[in-house]
């Protein structure tokens, strides 16, 4: 890997830190612009330097401020100053915590656009997403038609498997290669995911009904399901009854039987939804970056994708918290690790012979 993306990663993570030191060597302009993409609202983050420029499409997380997040705005600007084109989507549901198929479908017109723009180097994009917006771009990275038009997916804490996210987030339990395993998530998880199965069923007018009902509970409760469990819906369809049926139970053992019960077509969704099932359409490099025991998604996700394709690395990190990174000088090995996935992911989406050779002489999982 060569000096300036070593630079390049240096100066974003500075700037994503809010760290006092800048490197020197960096530009320090950048053009912000309020537009549209995939016939979506983005904010666009262009370098001062002529165009073409290696250009990335963030994907943030579930956090109701969208491209306007101040840390979300940070990163695409310090990007913007490393020399990249940045375009940061509002795409439907993500703001909530919800990834349905109309956040993929949108995702996907997104890249599309992104690439065709004349002022992205050589038409490919790379992806940079975090927690369910890493999911998001390994989703999109698999399309068919992008799929060699991708020069890098880098996630932040992703998951990969829908079905075991989906025990994990009712149960509180995570069917790993050992047996199930506790492991505690924010009560965010469960909610998102309610409102991701309800939006991938035939929107009939039951299913609508109860959608609105989970539209307005408080994803800041301890428990923002429970309203729901108290009294859930009656009047339900056989396809919203099965599904309710799964969001409420909280028991292990009922989880297996529960979900084979659901409709067809929503299991259908949920594996489009569950990159590791399309794992081997992934041809570019793909960079994970997560923590030890993140509180969202287990390790397992990221390892049983990187079981699955060779083009994976994983950089586990205590740098991150979730999705946010972190300074600790009295970590300093951390920190590291984390500035060599940002100095990966940056020389792979700036196309260039010797940012491919680097990504190809490291081994996955190294």
């Amino acid at each position: 890997m060569n000096l300036t993306a070593h630079t390049r990663a240096a100066a974003v993570l500075a700037r994503t830190l809010e760290l006092p030191w800048r490197p020197g060597s960096v530009g320090e302009s950048a053009r912000v612009e309020q537009g549209a993409l995939g016939g979506r609202p983005a904010a666009i983050v262009r370098p001062r330097t002529p165009p073409p420029w290696p250009t990335v499409l963030f994907v943030n997380g579930a956090t109701p401020d969208g491209r306007a997040h101040p840390g979300v705005l940070r990163f695409a600007g310090s990007l913007a100053r490393s020399g990249y084109a940045v375009y940061v989507p509002d795409l439907p549901g993500i703001a909530s915590g919800e990834l349905s198929p109309q956040t993929l479908e949108a995702g996907v017109e997104c890249a599309i656009e992104a690439t065709d723009d004349p002022g992205t180097r050589d038409g490919r994009v790379g992806l940079v997403g975090v927690s369910i917006g890493g999911t998001l771009a390994l989703l999109v990275a698999a399309t068919p038609e992008l799929a060699r038009r991708i020069s890098v997916v880098a996630a932040v804490a992703p998951y990969t498997d829908l079905e075991r996210v989906m025990m994990l987030a009712t149960t509180g339990v995570y069917p790993g290669a050992d047996g199930n395993e506790a492991y505690a998530v924010p009560p965010s998880l469960p909610l998102g995911l309610a409102r991701s199965l309800l939006a991938a069923l035939t929107q009939t007018a039951d299913v609508r009904a109860l959608r609105s009902m989970v539209a307005r509970l408080d994803p800041t409760a301890s428990d923002p399901l429970r309203p729901l469990r108290e009294s859930p819906c009656r009047s339900l369809g056989d396809a919203a009854a099965r599904t309710q049926a799964l969001l409420l139970n909280r028991d292990p053992s009922r989880f297996p039987d529960l979900y084979s019960a659901l409709p067809a077509d929503l299991l259908r969704e949920v594996r489009s939804l569950s990159p590791l099932r399309s794992a081997k359409r992934l041809a570019a490099p793909v960079e994970i970056a997560t923590a030890p025991r993140d509180k969202y998604f287990p390790l397992a996700e990221s390892l049983a994708l990187q079981r699955a394709t060779a083009n994976v690395r994983i950089t586990v990190t205590a740098a991150l918290s979730h999705a946010t990174p972190r300074m600790s000088m009295r970590d300093v090995r951390a920190l590291l690790q984390l500035h060599g996935f940002f100095a990966r992911s940056l020389a792979a989406a700036a196309p260039s012979r010797l940012g491919a050779a680097a990504h190809r002489d490291v081994a996955p999982g190294a």
